[in-house]
């Protein structure tokens, strides 16, 4: 059980990471408003979606330490130490029965709380319900809005609103009655044995709206934004519990509406196009948020893409490169992190004191100054002054696995007084 309950904990501390990461990235989205394209923040809203959702991703991120101080090294307290991936670790990465274990907060300080088996598992009864919940909610709300968009007219692919979209084979559009918003689903039909992303748009729009909305649903394709958000719908389900993601997955979402409105407005013609385009958004544009459901075009944040879309311009190339390089500066920062250090400070001085460690003495001398220094590593360094003032070293070693002390060598004499930097007296 103890081995389950470990890797419980180390779920938790990947949705407590999920909402750091994300909750950064909101913290700095004013000033990333002005100076990233919505393309380039949703590709770094990824970055704390999908970096954050698979742990090897993450640790392959982590090495990428090129900035002398990142956003990780600022929240990661300690790391998990049964994974070659260093993933901060803020609950206890390992659980060994009843007993009272070290919370570490951001910035290395320590809560010291007791956990009991039945205390955990009422928390996983919860978490898992809550899953079960969300999914089957999503699901239920999905499948219900598929079925109305298959009851729509097939259009055909030499259809003479379709003529720029022929070009794309893998995608069939439906018009549909009854629609609240057009919306899209990669992979959504399969029709005479060949698999088809789907574009299902309101039978109501007049041709020219129509037009407009369905470039915008196929750039929606063009982007990937469907498998985007349905990584996203699998984070946030995962770790319902966090509030900061439900916030970052409302904007993410509209940062990904915006993103497609700029991509759209990049391929239609100069001028009335354009101005047609900014009027459906103000028309069909509710603002309305569909958890968990497909992309769609009337979906979040219906002001702010009105107002980006009658100020959007094509930007010149060196503001553009400007963008890029903020873009690689910004996502260096939240990559790359600190590694090889399981333990808080107080940590180990706590696992010695609970583990009574007996300090083995040779019988050519007495110390007379007891001193101790330990790292987040888990290394322990004695130090002891005898009674003729000579100095002595001997070196423990902490394992993250058990969190027994491992002597890693014997009393060595040193040739003269060592610095105490960092050592206290009274621990041995």
């Amino acid at each position: 059980m103890n081995g389950w309950m470990s890797g419980i904990l180390m779920l938790w501390n990947m949705g407590i990471v999920a909402g750091l990461m994300l909750g950064g990235m909101l913290v700095l989205r004013p000033v990333l408003l002005r100076l990233l394209t919505a393309r380039q923040r949703t590709w770094l809203g990824m970055l704390g979606w999908y970096g954050t959702g698979m742990i090897n991703v993450f640790g392959v991120l982590g090495w990428v330490h090129i900035l002398p101080v990142t956003f990780r090294d600022l929240i990661t307290p300690r790391t998990i130490s049964r994974t070659v991936y260093q993933w901060p670790a803020y609950l206890p990465d390992v659980y060994r029965g009843t007993g009272e274990y070290a919370v570490a907060l951001p910035g290395g300080k320590a809560v010291w709380v007791e956990l009991t088996d039945g205390m955990l598992l009422a928390a996983v009864v919860v978490w898992l319900a809550g899953i079960a919940a969300l999914s089957i909610w999503m699901w239920h709300r999905s499948r219900r809005l598929k079925a109305l968009g298959r009851q729509g007219e097939l259009l055909d692919p030499k259809d003479s609103g379709l003529k720029w979209l022929q070009e794309d084979r893998d995608t069939a559009v439906r018009l549909c009655r009854g629609l609240s918003t057009s919306f899209v689903y990669q992979g959504g039909e399969k029709i005479e044995g060949k698999r088809y992303d789907m574009i299902y748009l309101q039978a109501e729009l007049p041709p020219q709206r129509r037009e407009l909305v369905l470039r915008h649903e196929w750039n929606h394709l063009r982007m990937r934004h469907s498998w985007m958000k349905s990584w996203a719908n699998i984070v946030l389900v995962s770790w319902w519990w966090n509030p900061i993601l439900w916030v970052a997955y409302y904007y993410f979402c509209r940062d990904m509406e915006l993103a497609c409105d700029e991509r759209t407005l990049q391929d239609l013609e100069m001028g009335e196009k354009r101005k047609q385009y900014a009027q459906t958004l103000v028309e069909l544009a509710s603002g309305k948020m569909l958890w968990g459901e497909p992309l769609a075009f009337g979906e979040c944040g219906a002001v702010a893409r009105v107002k980006a879309a009658l100020a959007w311009h094509r930007p010149t190339w060196w503001i553009a490169l400007g963008r890029w390089c903020v873009f690689a500066l910004v996502f260096l920062f939240f990559v790359g992190g600190p590694s090889d250090i399981p333990f808080l400070h107080v940590e180990v001085v706590q696992n010695w004191q609970q583990a009574a460690v007996e300090v083995q003495l040779p019988g050519g001398w007495r110390p007379e100054e007891r001193w101790m220094s330990v790292e987040r590593s888990g290394d322990v360094t004695l130090l002891a002054k005898d009674t003729q003032g000579v100095w002595h070293e001997m070196n423990y070693w902490c394992s993250a696995w058990d969190g027994r002390f491992y002597q890693t060598g014997g009393w060595e004499t040193l040739s003269g007084t060592p610095d105490l930097t960092g050592f206290q007296q009274g621990l041995w």
